[in-house]
């Protein structure tokens, strides 16, 4: 795959690039078993999901972590 954007690509504003990206992205999601995953990755993901169920309490949740990050 070459590494220059297509000419329509260059084209496309900002706001559209974004869009596209995120067509992309929404496309990619729907895939979810084309996004191998290495065996150390699948066993951290493993990890963090036992730490969730034995503390289920702990973290934060999405709106916590939200406001946060809109803070900063």
């Amino acid at each position: 795959m070459s590494s220059a954007p297509a000419p329509a690509l260059r084209d496309l504003s900002f706001a559209e690039k974004l869009l596209l990206v995120e067509d992309l992205w929404d496309e990619l999601a729907r895939q979810p078993d084309g996004i191998p995953l290495s065996d150390s990755v699948k066993r951290e993901l493993d990890r963090r999901y036992d730490d969730y169920l034995a503390n289920p309490q702990e973290g934060s949740s999405w709106e916590e972590t939200r406001q946060r990050l809109a803070g900063r």
